[in-house]
């Protein structure tokens, strides 16, 4: 990182104009002939940066404005510290799941967020019979799957050093910080490189097509996964951290939505980068990055500043990178309009 900081034009596995024959597809490492010439580390690490300090305020504040609520909570609570774990985790994965996919859903039918959605080709559009299974599959993992997992997950969390549901936070707020932000980093290593393993030939058709089904996805369809998937790139990413190193279940909870809504927002179509909620941090603001993976399927595995590492965004880079990709889609929207007003003209 010291190196990435100091010299701003260094461009790690990433040479401008390299021949390569490695062809591009969605395999483990997708390259451009000649590749692309990357953006500079000073920016990429600027916005990685960003992102760590926006996780940790943004968490700190959830965790000082829910304590009196989980406080008051666990005062009436007579059963089991286990159950109680239980139900924290759980709820902060369904109401977070719902709460964010549902206003999503409510500003679609009403026709509100139209100008911040990517267009999509026909082509894209998940079909009645996908929304029917992704529903299922969901119900199942929020009201099954889920507190199962809960259950397991309290013994490896207490055998780790968590305290008892009922005790106080004993961390300092500067701790509480640096831990989301340790949370944050370790997702994206172990996302990104996990991933990108499930890319592989002989793991993506077997395990990870699953997710591809959705290729102009949604934010409700960022868990649809098949359960190898979902515990191995999904659910260990993002509760790894907290959980081996025994944070208390609030911040566990916390650490755990921020990584969700990340994740749901990046999967939803829209793009909220130029709104007053993007301007003043409250979104990820890199949902065409990923929106490009599952579009093109051609790299883009996790967090930006990986791929840029990695040497796996040529596809990205070399069409524009954000600002070229969603310049794209709306080309894509405008010629899908004109051909059904082309249609309807016809008919």
């Amino acid at each position: 990182l010291t190196l990435l900081t100091l010299c701003p034009s260094f461009r790690f596995c990433a040479p401008s104009g390299r021949p390569t024959f490695s062809e591009m597809s969605s395999s483990f490492t997708p390259r451009t002939n000649p590749r692309p010439l990357y953006p500079p580390a000073s920016r990429v690490l600027a916005k990685a940066l960003y992102a760590h300090l926006r996780d940790a305020a943004l968490g700190c504040g959830l965790i000082a404005g829910l304590w009196p609520i989980y406080s008051y909570l666990r005062a009436g609570w007579t059963r089991s510290d286990r159950e109680f774990y239980c139900l924290v985790m759980c709820a902060g994965h369904t109401v977070s799941y719902c709460l964010f996919n549902g206003t999503l859903l409510i500003c679609e039918k009403l026709g509100w967020l139209k100008d911040h959605k990517m267009p999509r080709k026909k082509a894209e559009e998940p079909t009645k019979e996908l929304y029917k299974q992704l529903v299922t599959e969901a119900a199942i993992s929020h009201l099954v799957t889920s507190p199962i997992v809960a259950l397991l997950f309290y013994d490896v969390a207490r055998y780790a050093g968590m305290p008892l549901t009922s005790e106080p936070i004993s961390q300092s707020w500067g701790a509480v910080a640096l831990t989301i932000m340790a949370a944050h980093s370790f997702n994206d290593w172990a996302f990104y490189w996990l991933h990108r393993i499930f890319h592989t030939k002989q793991l993506y058709a077997r395990f990870h097509k699953q997710h591809h089904a959705f290729r102009g996805s949604v934010g409700a369809a960022a868990e649809f996964a098949g359960p190898v998937e979902q515990a191995v790139a999904n659910q260990f990413p993002t509760v790894g951290f907290c959980l081996l190193t025994g944070q208390h279940p609030l911040v566990q909870c916390i650490w755990m939505v921020l990584r969700l809504t990340q994740t749901y927002e990046v999967h939803s179509g829209y793009h909220f980068g130029d709104t007053w909620a993007g301007k003043l941090g409250l979104t990820a603001n890199h949902a065409s990055f990923h929106d490009h993976h599952h579009t093109e399927n051609l790299g883009n595995f996790g967090a930006e500043h990986l791929d840029w590492l990695f040497g796996t965004m040529d596809h990205y880079v070399s069409i524009g990178e954000e600002e070229g990709y969603l310049k794209r889609r709306q080309e894509f929207g405008k010629e899908r309009k004109e051909r059904e007003a082309s249609v309807e003209k016809e008919e």
